[in-house]
């Protein structure tokens, strides 16, 4: 479980950098759209070099019979990329940030209450709506100027 956890902080701390660096690259070239064309290219780059090393056949063949629908995450990401690498310059690494943890928060609580998207059945209680309603509040302290 201590891996996990260090995992997660690796991987929060990496999310907190990368976003902020793809949009002031957008800032920088003047062009969202080029610049997350740039963060996808280099990721497409790097994981299929990863695929083709590891070369796990069965699952490429798996993906060949998923429900197509399962690949609106890829569009999903390009739209929420995209937005951060436009809005960082405007609103501040910070503000999206918390504007998005908390669109976040309240949808994956949904989505946990309901055990949608293969997530674990994980009900909204009173403890869970106020920790919301606190990381909320505490998000809009954050964003006020």
């Amino acid at each position: 479980m201590t891996l996990y956890i260090l995992l997660a902080i690796v991987a929060g701390t990496l999310g907190g950098i990368h976003v902020p660096i793809n949009g002031a690259l957008g800032e920088r070239i003047q062009s969202t759209l080029i610049a997350t064309l740039a963060f996808y290219g280099v990721a497409f780059t790097l994981i299929a070099a990863v695929s083709a090393v590891v070369g796990d056949r069965e699952a490429l063949s798996a993906l060949l019979t998923v429900p197509r629908w399962y690949f609106v995450a890829g569009l999903i990401s390009v739209i929420v990329v995209g937005t951060s690498t436009y809005l960082i310059p405007r609103l501040g690494a910070l503000n999206v940030f918390v504007i998005f943890v908390g669109a976040q928060l309240l949808v994956r609580m949904v989505l946990s209450h309901f055990g949608w998207l293969q997530s674990p059945i994980s009900p909204i209680n009173g403890v869970k709506l106020l920790g919301a309603v606190l990381l909320l509040t505490g998000a809009i302290l954050v964003v006020r100027d």
